[in-house]
């Protein structure tokens, strides 16, 4: 983690990527298979080093020209210039799609069901898991010179970040990217990769941890309660130890208590923990965790 390292959360942004080898390209570079992606549907898919090591998690949706892939805009840049990399002599073009479209959020009102899509108007509605009171959230992809809706939310706005949090929706960062992989994440309980699929860089790992291996740190939400942590912050353990990492904080109605998520050692569960100059308490995630 630098000092360069903000609270603020970081905006969404989409890179597109189009040409008549676009889908064979992603179903080579991503853990989930783009060829069960339709208008009708959208999923998350990590995007690997060859240790497995997650260099992006994107949200990733079809439309009638290819793919694209929403993520944070910090990342663009790094992003497609090794994505650019896999493309050799493939028909696959990479676009940075900042000032092109706008990716903004909503909650409440006709959203299409969490990982449904929807397309009308020049609008492409991404169905999310609802908020803690049961509305529907949504992710829109609109062009860029549209106005936004007086209803919309910015996606570098914390109380989105919040909601994902709540979601349990994991957000890398440049100050966690290439940290973790993709378990360590609830990525595969995210429905974010296809075991049965064949092979993309980091796959080997991906696959040795899930069939033989044992999964020693995982994704956690906590709350935090004093100054809130940065993402890459370490999370130490009753003994002084490092157990785990800062993924996203957020605040809640006060500045000074809020929910994250971080990956932390199984074992140091149930024990004290801290991040900087906050104390940390174990919540709940919205979906089954087993084992």
């Amino acid at each position: 983690m630098t000092d360069s390292v903000s609270t603020a959360p970081a905006a969404l942004g989409a890179i597109a990527v189009s040409g008549a080898d676009a889908a064979d390209f992603l179903r080579a570079q991503l853990s989930n298979d783009v060829m069960r992606l339709g208008h009708d549907r959208h999923f998350l898919a990590a995007w690997c080093d060859a240790k497995g090591r997650t260099q992006m998690i994107a949200r990733v949706c079809e439309r009638d020209d290819g793919y694209l892939l929403i993520l944070p805009e910090e990342l663009i840049d790094g992003v497609m210039k090794r994505l650019q990399m896999f493309v050799l002599r493939a028909a696959v073009k990479l676009s940075d799609c900042r000032g092109v479209l706008r990716i903004i959020a909503r909650v409440g009102g006709d959203m299409p069901a969490p990982n449904q899509s929807s397309h009308s108007d020049d609008v492409i509605r991404l169905g999310l898991a609802p908020n803690g009171e049961g509305e529907p959230r949504a992710l829109e992809i609109v062009s860029a010179d549209r106005p936004p809706e007086p209803q919309s939310i910015s996606t570098d706005d914390t109380r989105w970040l919040a909601l994902d949090i709540d979601a349990g929706i994991p957000t890398l960062t440049l100050a966690t990217q290439g940290m973790f992989v993709p378990q360590m994440l609830n990525l595969h309980w995210l429905g974010a990769i296809d075991f049965d699929k064949g092979c993309y860089p980091g796959q080997e790992v991906i696959a040795r941890l899930h069939y033989r291996g044992t999964l020693t740190r995982r994704m956690f939400r906590l709350f935090w309660h004093g100054e809130q942590p940065l993402p890459g912050s370490d999370v130490i353990d009753a003994d002084g130890e490092r157990a785990g990492t800062v993924l996203s904080a957020a605040p809640n109605a006060t500045p000074d208590q809020g929910a994250l998520l971080a990956v932390i050692k199984t074992r140091a569960i149930g024990g004290l923990l801290t991040s900087t100059n906050a104390t940390l308490e174990l919540g709940e995630l919205p979906y089954p965790t087993p084992g």
